[in-house]
C-alpha cells in the first residue's frame, strides 16, 4: 500500500475512535491507545504498517516527542502553586510508596534491578491529561481537592522523570539512539511546561500547535506502541499485569493515606484523591516504551505496561463522577 495512503488511513482511525470516545465519554487516552493496538492487528498491519515499517518506527519517535511537549503544555505551575503543601505531600508519599512496592514486588519475583526500577517508576507515575478532561467535565478542576489532585500530578511525572533519568544513566549501557530520545523526551515535556508557563497555554498559536500535533502527529506514537504490543498474551502476562495493577492501588490508597496527619483534607476526600493518583497515561507509556526499546524490560512487561495504562485510566472517570453525584461537595 502507498505509503500516503497508509498515512490517511491510520490519521482517520485514529480521529473515528478518538470522536467515538468523546460521544461516549471515554477519555481520549483509552481511544488512542486502542487504536494504536488495532491497527497493529495481524491483518491490517500487514495491509497497512509492515510496508513502511521504518518510517512508522521513525515517526513514532517524533510523535512521542510531540506527546512529551504537549504533556508538558498541560503542566500548570500556576495549579500546582494553588495548593502546593497539600500537592507536595500527596505526591511524595504516593511516588514514594508506590515506587518502593513495585520495584520491592518485581524484585521478589526475581526480575533483574532495572527491570524492577523500570516497572517501579512506571507504576508510580500518575496521568494529568485524563484527570484534567474529567474534572473540566465535572466543572470541578478549579476546586481545592481537584487542584490538588492536578498539583500532584505534576510532581509526580517530574520525580519519575528524573528518576527514569537517573536509573538509566547510571545502571545501563543503551545505545546511543536511545540515549538521545531520552533526553529529547525529557528536554521536549520541560519546553512544553515552560510554553505554558509564559505564554499560557490558551495562546492562540499554542493551541494551533497543540491541535496540529494531536491530529497529526501523536497517533504514530500509539501506533509506534502497538507495534511492540506482544498479542500473543499468555497466563504470565496477565498474572503481572494484574499484580501491576492491584500493587499501584494499594500503594497510592496507602501513600494517600499517610498524609492524613500533615492535612485538613478529610479521608473521603483523600480516598478520591488516592483514586486519582492511579490513573495512568502518556508519560508512563512514553518511558515505558524507551525502556523496552532499550532492552531494560521484555515485551510482555511492556504489555502489561500497556494493560496497565488502559485500566487505570478507564477507572477513574467512573469513581470521582459517582462520588461527586453522590456528594456534590466533595471536592471543595
Amino acid at each position: 500500500m502507498n505509503l500516503i495512503i497508509s498515512i490517511i488511513i491510520i490519521i482517520l482511525t485514529v480521529q473515528l475512535f478518538v470522536f467515538i470516545a468523546k460521544k461516549a465519554n471515554i477519555p481520549t487516552i483509552i481511544s488512542l491507545i486502542v487504536s494504536g493496538l488495532i491497527l497493529n492487528i495481524p491483518f491490517l498491519k500487514k495491509l497497512i504498517i509492515e510496508p513502511h515499517t521504518s518510517f512508522i518506527f521513525n515517526f513514532g519517535d517524533f510523535a512521542l516527542l510531540a506527546l512529551m511537549f504537549i504533556a508538558g503544555l498541560e503542566t500548570s505551575w500556576q495549579t500546582l502553586y494553588k495548593e502546593r503543601k497539600d500537592s507536595f505531600l500527596i505526591a511524595s508519599f504516593t511516588a514514594v510508596f508506590t515506587f518502593a512496592i513495585g520495584f520491592a514486588i518485581f524484585k521478589l519475583l526475581g526480575f533483574s534491578l532495572i527491570t524492577s526500577l523500570i516497572i517501579g517508576i512506571c507504576m508510580s507515575i500518575t496521568a494529568e491529561a485524563t484527570r484534567a478532561q474529567v474534572l473540566l467535565d465535572l466543572k470541578k478542576l478549579k476546586t481545592r481537592v481537584g487542584s490538588a489532585m492536578m498539583g500532584a500530578g505534576i510532581i509526580d511525572d517530574v520525580f519519575g522523570m528524573g528518576l527514569f533519568i537517573a536509573v538509566t544513566y547510571f545502571l545501563k549501557s543503551a545505545f546511543l539512539k536511545e540515549d538521545l530520545l531520552i533526553a529529547a523526551a525529557i528536554l521536549s515535556f520541560f519546553i512544553g511546561v515552560y510554553l505554558q508557563r509564559n505564554l499560557k497555554r490558551e495562546h492562540p498559536h499554542l493551541k494551533k500547535v497543540e491541535k496540529l500535533l494531536m491530529n497529526f502527529v501523536v497517533p504514530f506514537f500509539f501506533v509506534s506502541v502497538g507495534l511492540h504490543f506482544n498479542f500473543g498474551i499468555n497466563s504470565l502476562t496477565i498474572l503481572l499485569t494484574l499484580t501491576m495493577i492491584s500493587f499501584t492501588i494499594t500503594g497510592k490508597m496507602i501513600g494517600t493515606m499517610l498524609v492524613k496527619p500533615f492535612t485538613t483534607l478529610n479521608f473521603e476526600q483523600l480516598y478520591l484523591i488516592g483514586w486519582a493518583m492511579t490513573s495512568k497515561g502518556a508519560v508512563e507509556m512514553a518511558l515505558g516504551l524507551i525502556a523496552f526499546r532499550s532492552g531494560l524490560i521484555p515485551s510482555y512487561l511492556f504489555s502489561g505496561i500497556i494493560l496497565m495504562a488502559i485500566t487505570t485510566t478507564a477507572i477513574f472517570p467512573f469513581i470521582v463522577t459517582r462520588a461527586v453525584k453522590k456528594n456534590p461537595d466533595i471536592m471543595e
